[in-house]
């Protein structure tokens, strides 16, 4: 009889503390998805463009992409997307099929085609990484190049909410 009581207690004392906890990561959906629900919720697409190995991009995304606030605006908002800038297979993007033309296959990757087709460079250069907010009918609205911290990127994409 001790150990059902004891069991009970401790499923009890799991389902409680578990209904409480507050949502801490973002729910990134494919490219294709998000175009699919931009267009049929009247939602703005919040891109994230990465790379392996940026150093400022693994920041981004441990700390500001992390925090509950950010968490719960870009979840409640957008619908996230999060795209290796880098990467060397085909991205279809409003009905056209972007890839990776790098001159060199064997070299490091180049820049994606679609990530130079939405972001434009500052003063020449791009930064790592890249968020740039597309509506549903696949216009650009905003881009924030590099390292955004959380009060920067709230600010930033608070314009392009519903709320």
């Amino acid at each position: 009889m001790k150990n059902l009581f004891i069991l009970i207690f401790v499923f009890i004392s799991l389902f409680s503390f578990s209904q409480g906890q507050k949502k801490v990561a973002i729910d990134w959906i494919l490219l294709e998805k998000a175009e699919e629900f931009a267009k049929k919720y009247d939602k703005n697409i919040f891109i994230l463009f990465y790379r392996p190995g940026c150093d400022y991009c693994e920041k981004m995304k441990k700390t500001t992409l992390t925090d509950p606030l950010v968490v719960k605006l870009i979840n409640e908002n957008f619908f996230p997307v999060m795209i290796n800038g880098k990467d060397k297979n085909p991205i279809t993007y409003n009905g056209k099929v972007y890839v990776n033309e790098h001159p060199a296959p064997e070299d490091a990757p180049w820049r994606h085609d679609l990530y130079v087709k939405l972001v434009d460079p500052v003063k020449g250069n791009y930064y790592w990484p890249d968020v740039v907010i597309v509506n549903g009918r696949k216009e650009k609205l905003a881009q924030f190049p590099g390292f955004q911290p959380k009060a920067q990127l709230l600010r930033g994409i608070k314009p392009y909410t519903k709320n």
